[in-house]
């Protein structure tokens, strides 16, 4: 949100050269976090449509070397991947001082902001889709590497997610390629990528997958908690003969052979004895959802 007249007025300068391209003005501030900023902007011949506008800022630093690295990594996801649960880019340009690209506003807001008023229907549609979205990425080789509440944006009437902000992730040349650098959020990194010189990142975005999960069962946000210890131990108040327990001890297991792969689990969820079963058989029906 602005603060003052004058700091807005900085940003529609700022802003001026790429909202006269794309025809737009901008609304307010999202998210101010240098080198990153992102925007949202409604149409100057249409107020009724909002876009978001997200800019790397370049500053001829090291950071603005990791921040064209970014943009680049995430552009180049977004050119590849159309899918119902991932988050598209209308458009995408250079200009003098930052990058920028065009993608949907959802005025939801994130899962994290979802938390608190979560409902059992609502976590078992969201896990499908994030899984059907998830498995989407991962056959085309794409590791998120930052899965968490956070990225993943609801839309009106919250009938549906999308997975979002791509600049941490790797395109891949198999599933099985290993990598090295620790990448994430602080609760959401998997365990062995502290204790193994190389890891597999598809397992990585399940274990991620798995604290999402249990954000939505226990309606609280991962980072009110002191350590990932208490998430765990959580988890041991569930029924041991529950979906919930079967999923979350799986992928939150610290071993990532064993953690199912998005295919794998919907596999399971999609058996006749799991609430699951209807929801994934809905959406097979529709054959786009799971491409």
């Amino acid at each position: 949100m602005y603060h003052s007249k004058k700091k807005k007025d900085g940003l529609l300068s700022y802003q001026d050269d790429a909202c006269h391209v794309y025809g737009f003005e901008v609304e307010k501030l999202l998210q101010d976090n240098h080198p990153i900023k992102v925007f949202q902007v409604r149409s100057k011949q249409d107020h009724n449509v909002k876009k978001v506008i997200k800019t790397y800022f370049k500053d001829n630093t090291d950071v603005d070397q990791i921040t064209t690295r970014q943009f680049m990594a995430e552009i180049s996801v977004l050119t590849k991947i159309h899918h119902p649960y991932v988050m598209g880019m209308d458009t995408m340009g250079i200009f003098p001082g930052y990058f920028a690209y065009v993608m949907p506003l959802y005025e939801t807001g994130t899962l994290t902001e979802a938390l608190p008023t979560m409902n059992q229907e609502k976590s078992d549609e969201y896990l499908v889709q994030l899984c059907a979205g998830l498995k989407f990425l991962h056959r085309h080789k794409i590791a998120h590497r930052d899965v968490k509440t956070d990225n993943v944006l609801i839309t009106a009437k919250e009938k549906r997610v999308v997975i979002a902000d791509f600049g941490l992730s790797e395109i891949l040349t198999t599933i099985d390629t290993p990598v090295s650098t620790i990448k994430g959020t602080h609760m959401y990194i998997s365990p062995e990528q502290f204790i193994q010189k190389e890891f597999n990142a598809f397992k990585c975005d399940m274990y991620a997958l798995g604290v999402v999960y249990w954000c939505m069962v226990f309606k609280v946000d991962v980072f009110d908690l002191k350590s990932s210890e208490q998430m765990k131990e959580s988890v041991n108040t569930l029924c041991d003969t529950s979906i919930d327990w079967l999923v979350l001890t799986n992928l939150l297991d610290p071993s990532p052979v064993d953690r199912l792969t998005c295919y794998n689990l919907l596999c399971v969820l999609e058996q006749p004895e799991y609430r699951f079963s209807e929801r994934i058989a809905s959406l097979r029906g529709n054959g786009k959802m799971f491409y």
